[in-house]
């Protein structure tokens, strides 16, 4: 699945005579700017850090994506997102390991939250390991029950038992959850997934404005990204990804010529902020020289 947004104003120019097809060749410009030791890059650092906070508390930014709202007609805005390491989807595994300690130490049923987790933890490596589009998603599912239609065609019909002698082998297994191994189990990956939030607040942060794409990395500095003839386009390559990433997407940038020059992996809740993105895209913001008394006019144009 993919969305597609041009947020380029004039047509695209013809790639240069010299054949050369790279970064340079596209109608944009990546500037690095390296971080200040002054008391400006401090306090920038200091509201950094709270704005990362305020991600976390509000849902990982999901409360203020869907609650803002533009305050007036022509302000030119921007909207902060966070790409996150593929370790943060270890939230399902920690999450289910915490409660079914809790609930196996007030009598919950091992057998039961044992087959939970069995699944969860399934769940959770098959996204790890592999990227399974929709197209693929939709032909597993096919294969799947095509398998399940001609068994049960062979054990109604041929009184061939084939499902139910796996199903009942694996009634037979009893998995147990012990609240101790799911609490020490939990705790071990709480690890990793507190360095996804670090990775997301030291190299996750883009700020998406009408004329220019910031991302900023912890002890390197910054790079801004000219917009100019780029088209951008979301893309979910893993469903199973999409949802243990609560709407986790990649986000493309697209050059005239075709060419990707740009990606970022797993932005979180992009299937929620894509609206508000897509809004933002399709500004632009116009400096006008005036008066030298009011120097400089700031105009927000919206492209349809």
């Amino acid at each position: 699945m993919a969305d597609t947004t041009n947020s380029s104003v004039q047509p695209p120019v013809a790639p240069p005579a010299s054949g050369d097809s790279n970064l340079s060749s596209s109608h944009h410009t990546d500037l690095k700017v390296p971080g200040k030791p002054s008391n400006e890059g401090f306090f920038a650092g200091a509201n950094r850090i709270g704005a990362f906070v305020w991600w976390l508390f509000t849902g990982f930014g999901l409360v203020g994506a869907l609650s803002r709202r533009r305050n007036a007609r022509f302000k030119v805005e921007e909207i902060v997102v966070y790409s996150v390491h593929r370790s943060f989807f270890l939230w399902a595994m920690i999450l289910t390991g915490f409660i079914a300690a809790v609930s196996l130490r007030h009598h919950g049923n091992p057998v039961i939250w044992g087959w939970i987790y069995i699944w969860v933890v399934f769940y959770t490596l098959v996204t790890l390991l592999f990227d399974l589009s929709s197209l693929k998603f939709l032909l597993w599912a096919g294969i799947f029950t095509f398998a399940w239609v001609v068994s049960k065609y062979l054990e109604d019909m041929k009184h061939l038992q084939v499902l139910s002698l796996l199903t009942g082998y694996l009634r037979q297994l009893h998995p147990r959850l012990d609240a101790g191994f799911a609490s020490v189990m939990s705790w071990l990956l709480v690890g990793p997934w507190l360095l996804s939030l670090f990775h997301s607040f030291s190299r996750g942060r883009k700020v998406f404005s009408p004329n220019s794409i910031e991302e900023w990395y912890f002890g390197e500095g910054r790079e801004i990204t000219d917009r100019s003839g780029l088209k951008f386009r979301s893309r979910y390559r893993d469903i199973l990804e999409t949802m243990l990433g609560l709407g986790s997407g990649d986000l493309e940038a697209i050059d005239g010529n075709g060419v990707v020059v740009k990606r970022w992996e797993n932005i979180i809740f992009l299937v929620f902020i894509w609206d508000r993105l897509d809004e933002i895209l399709h500004q632009r913001s116009l400096v006008v020289d005036n008066t030298k008394d009011d120097p400089v006019e700031v105009e927000t144009v919206r492209h349809k």
